[in-house]
């Protein structure tokens, strides 16, 4: 019986585990999302040096969970995430303001974020 209370009691601790998991990812990918969501229209009015500064306080922000996240979700996507990251700066503090071009980058970007929750959610999709 002990073994059926101790697997038990396991199965919660994991469910619990990932439960935080997907929250704490979720905070930090949608404090991202705020910043470049805020990013975007910064350069919608032409304010190219505070959606730099904008996109750079993500980056810092990304950088500080890297280690977390590099632990605990595939380094494909995280890697994928940082190189749209060092895009979209690029884009930003270039000589040539191209606005489509950041737009489609930082759309690209928005989109790698919410795919991250998503790929940790237990739906039927993601455990098939």
């Amino acid at each position: 019986m002990k073994r059926l209370y101790l697997a038990i009691g396991l199965i919660a601790l994991l469910a619990i585990l990932s439960g935080l998991h997907i929250w704490q990812l979720g905070r930090v990918t949608g404090q991202l999302t705020d910043l470049l969501t805020q990013a975007q229209e910064l350069v919608e009015r032409e304010d190219w040096e505070g959606a730099a500064r904008l996109t750079r306080q993500a980056k810092e922000r990304w950088m500080e969970w890297e280690a977390y996240l590099h632990i605990t979700l595939r380094h494909a996507d995280t890697d994928a995430i940082q190189v749209s990251m060092d895009e979209a700066l690029a884009f930003l503090e270039g000589a040539e303001k191209q606005p489509a071009e950041y737009a489609a980058v930082n759309a690209r970007l928005l989109v790698q974020l919410g795919l991250l929750v998503e790929a940790e959610l237990p739906t039927l999709t993601n455990l098939l």
